[in-house]
Order: structure tokens, then sequence, then C-alpha cells
């Protein structure tokens, strides 16, 4: 645990060179010089405007100072010497959220909004995962790898027969008399044939071995460790790839037999690839997995509504509509895409998530609510002919009761903050509408 360091959003990563004392945060962490250059040349690498990366980090100097801003991004980064970053949800506004116990409330809304993500390998994520507080989010991604890959080794590691041609001192399969004849006309000894050949040397199981070995150099868990080297003495007869790449393109449209394999096949790909919801460019971070909070924060709150509704019609990223029409061309532009459309018997209601700090007691400031986000979900009742807007933002210290608001039309918004603690909150302001 001393070489992994704990941060939230927004927090800032110093080096530790400009400064003669210092102590970690989740507000602040200091990195050795060497790693905080890995890092700050990381970010300089991916900084294009508009990439992931770029929405995930921002370098700044300020009074003769390095340091680098997380932004709205979580996950877990490995600097080259091997030292882990955990980038946390921020879910406090104060001081608090520096205790053991909101450092580990955060990392179990983590890992709980992982697990809702579609076509990802983190739905295994189970309870004895989320309250593991002393273990590292990567260790508990290379266990639930390494579950996987186990699971595979009991249904059995695929073999399937594949075309060889060789040089062979006896006859096996079928003689190629036009090769006989090249390389053996002075050799009575030997043989040139073609066969089919029993193996598990297919791109899967390379995919699956380059992983093991992989995360065989990243895990510091004696279990993981012991779990790996027994793993990897079961894929002796798979050669190492020789090109990853290569293997990784000949996993798409694999066929229903190797419907097992997809999970740990995606663990695999997010190991070796580092791609998770970010691409990057670059060798200066040994590993970055990393989330857009939004995304995680959307998935989440309509996991949940579903779960609780299960009678309801819960339409996530509805792509009925668009903003307007192109006369000239009479061609729609401009999809919208809600978040959340509720469709009941009765009602229509349109809702979208924030992952935003706002402030109940700033009416002067607009309670910190962008004019932007007012402007989409007015956009959203428009086209939906929806009277029932609903903002769902996450409750904080200073967002605890609903806000309620009506446009010109009648169309009324009411913005809610989203309980961790009591998740059935905008459940309920959804219910009272039905």
């Amino acid at each position: 645990m001393k070489n992994v360091k704990r941060i939230c959003e927004y927090g800032t990563i110093w080096n530790e060179m400009d400064f003669h004392e210092h102590v970690d945060s989740v507000q602040a962490i200091y990195l050795e010089p060497k790693s905080f250059e890995n890092l700050k040349c990381f970010v300089a690498e991916n900084s294009d405007p508009g990439t992931e990366i770029e929405s995930a980090f921002s370098y700044h100097r300020q009074k003769g100072k390095d340091f680098i801003r997380v932004k709205n991004y979580v996950g877990v980064i490995e600097t080259r010497n091997g030292t882990t970053i955990e980038i946390l949800p921020k879910i406090y506004t104060t001081q608090k959220d520096d205790t053991p116990e909101a450092i580990n409330e955060s990392r179990s809304i983590l890992l709980s909004m992982l697990r809702t993500l579609h076509n990802s390998p983190f739905k295994t994520i189970d309870k004895a995962h989320i309250n593991a507080n002393r273990m590292p989010i990567l260790e508990i991604f290379i266990s639930m790898f390494l579950k996987e890959v186990e699971s595979i080794v009991t249904r059995g590691i695929k073999h399937f027969y594949a075309n060889s041609e060789e040089n062979q001192k006896f006859l096996k399969g079928r003689l190629l008399f036009s090769e006989q004849i090249k390389q053996n006309v002075t050799r009575a000894d030997r043989f040139f044939v073609r066969y089919d050949e029993f193996r598990a040397d297919i791109p899967q199981n390379r995919i699956l071995k380059a992983a093991l070995t992989y995360v065989s150099k990243k895990s510091k868990s004696t279990k993981n460790k012991s779990q790996i080297i027994s793993l990897l003495s079961l894929f002796e007869e798979v050669d190492h790839s020789k090109n990853i790449a290569s293997d990784l393109s000949k996993l798409n449209g694999h066929s229903r037999l190797f419907n097992y394999y997809d999970t740990a096949l995606i663990w695999a790909r997010l190991f070796l690839e580092g791609k998770s919801f970010t691409s990057y460019k670059g060798k200066n971070l040994n590993t970055a997995i990393l989330f857009p909070m939004e995304v995680l924060f959307e998935s989440y709150v309509a996991h949940k509504l579903k779960k609780q509704y299960p009678e309801l019609k819960i339409t996530t990223q509805d792509r009925q509509h668009f903003l307007l029409t192109d006369l000239l061309l009479k061609q729609n532009k401009f999809r919208i895409r809600p978040d959340l459309v509720v469709r009941t018997s009765e009602v229509l209601i349109v809702a979208d998530t924030k992952w935003k700090i706002i402030d109940h007691n700033l009416s002067g400031k607009n309670y910190l609510i962008t004019q932007a986000d007012m402007y989409q979900l007015y956009a959203y009742g428009k086209k939906y002919q929806s009277d029932h807007l609903i903002l769902i933002y996450p409750e904080c210290d200073t967002f605890t009761k609903e806000l309620l608001f009506q446009y010109d039309d009648q169309i009324t918004l009411r913005c809610v903050p989203w309980s961790f603690k009591k998740e059935n909150l905008v459940l309920k302001e959804i219910a009272c509408l039905t």
C-alpha cells in the first residue's frame, strides 16, 4: 500500500522536489521527480484538444512550481517506477473527504458504478471487492481477470486443428511432392509433409498468456502472483504472442464456441492496450485505466432506476428526436440524446444526469447550475412534448434538497440530489409523477 496514492477528482499532483515538507491528501499528492516527469510527459503527449486524456488532466506552472490538475476522470494510473495513483470520485466538498471512512466510501462508490457499465468486464465486481478497502483497485482488477481465466481453464482451454508444413524425419500426414523434390532430392531421410495438428496455440490463448505475463509484472499481491504462476503453467503449450496487435485484431467476430472467453478477453485487451474509456499514446506510464465520471454516473443512475421500477419503460440515450431540420436538404440535424426517458401510461418524463457540484444556498448565483443545462432540458421538453423534466445531480454537502423551476410555458424542471446512501430519493421524485 505504500506505493499507492489516492486523490479525488479536481485534486492536484505536485512534484515533491518543489517542497521541503509535504503530506499527501485526497486534494493533493506529491510524486518523486522521475514519476512526476513521466506523468507530465504523458499529459503533454496526449494534450490534443478533444482527446480523452486532455479531458482528464491539465498541466500548469505557477510561481515556479509545476503541477498537474486532475479533472473529472477516475480510475487507476501507474507510473514507470511502479507508483499507483487511484483517482476517486469527489463526493464531498469539505475537508472531511480526507478521513479513511470517506476515502473508503469513495472507492466503494467507484467500484459500484463500474459494475453497471454495459459491455464491460466489471459486472463481476462483488461485495467482497467493494468492501476490500485495503486492496488496491488495480489488484482488484487483476484478481477479477484471473477469476475469468480460471473459469476458462475449468471449462477447457480451446484447441483447434491447424495446418502445418514441415520437413520431418518421418512421414506424417500428406507428402508434398513438389516441395519434397525441391528440398529433399539428396536427403532420403527427410519428408516434406502437410498435416493437421490439434493445438492450443491460437490467437485467443496467446492473448490470454500475454495478459497473464503482463499482470505478473504488475501485481504486488502474494495471492494474485501465486495464482498467475499456476495459470501460466497451464498455457505452456501456447507460444508467446509475436504480434499482440495482430492477435487482438483476430479476436473480432470469433465463433460462439469462444463465448466463455469473452470477459477474460475484454480484461486482457484492457491490460494490454491500456484502453478502458480512454485511448492514449506513448510509453510514459505503465498503466492508465480511466473513466469519465459523467458516463459512470449516468450508467449508475439508469441501472438503479430500472432495478427499482422494472414495470416502467425506461430508455437510456434515447435517439427518437432531432433538434432541427435542414430545410434545403430536407434532413434532420443534431440528434438529441437525453440520458433517461421514462414512459408511463399517463406521463412522459425526460431526465438528465449531471456529475457537477451545485449549491442550494446560492440562489444569487443560480445555485451554480449552468445556463446550458437549463437550455438543454428545455429543448428536451419541447421535442418530447413533456411537461416533466428532471436534472439529477449528486448529493453533496451543498446540495441536499430539491430545487423546483418552471419555464414560461408551464414546463416544470426539478433539480434533485442523488444520494448514494438513500438511493431511492430520486426514484421517489419520479414516482410522484407516475
